[in-house]
């Protein structure tokens, strides 16, 4: 089966025939939660800081498990040691965001980077497909806003970060309706 002539497993056809009203709603969500982002991006940028620390402290708990996993004495050393690192950093967002905004804005910049190919890329091998220009769109913003944290750097560390998934989020939630679209209209074939 053909849908705007791109052709769709049938499984996905079906998926998003039954799904696309859960991913409109998703995609609101995210273009909310993007806009407060927006309006107050230094409270998300610590709290992305904050955020990716208790994720990695939770990750150097199972990384510690997996010490007991290690056959022989270098293996261990080296799993310790990878479990004991990714405990410092966490715990080091964790007690100092404001320090740990200015790794994660360098790291959000060059993410944004990639991401931004990686749309532009998608949509250029879509081209003709319903809303792959939306895509490249949001590829090309991606990559502006990449360059602009990346000039910037290290000022931008105050506000990038919250500015950043903000954005992100809106370009995502953008990306779920436009698909949450594709499911509707081939629900209404069906």
């Amino acid at each position: 089966m053909e849908y705007g002539g791109a052709s769709l497993d049938p499984e996905v056809r079906e998926g998003l025939a039954q799904t696309w009203r859960a991913l409109r709603v998703i995609g609101i969500v995210a273009i909310v939660i993007g806009c407060f982002a927006i309006l107050l991006p230094e409270l998300f940028s610590l709290g992305a800081a904050v955020f990716a620390g208790c994720v990695l402290v939770l990750v150097s708990a199972f990384l510690a498990a997996a010490v007991f996993t290690a056959h022989g004495v270098g293996s261990l050393l080296a799993r310790l040691a990878w479990a004991l690192l990714t405990f410092v950093v966490g715990l080091w967002l964790i007690l100092e965001p404001h320090n740990g905004t200015l790794t994660l804005t360098l790291v959000l910049g060059i993410y944004f980077l990639l991401m931004g190919l990686t749309r532009v890329i998608v949509a250029f091998v879509g081209r003709g497909r319903p809303n792959a220009g939306w895509i490249g769109l949001s590829g090309v913003c991606g990559l502006i806003i990449g360059i602009l944290v990346l000039v910037k750097f290290p000022s931008s560390a105050d506000w990038a970060i919250g500015l950043l998934i903000g954005i992100d989020l809106i370009f995502a939630g953008w990306s779920l309706i436009s698909v949450a679209q594709v499911g509707k209209e081939i629900s209404r074939e069906a």
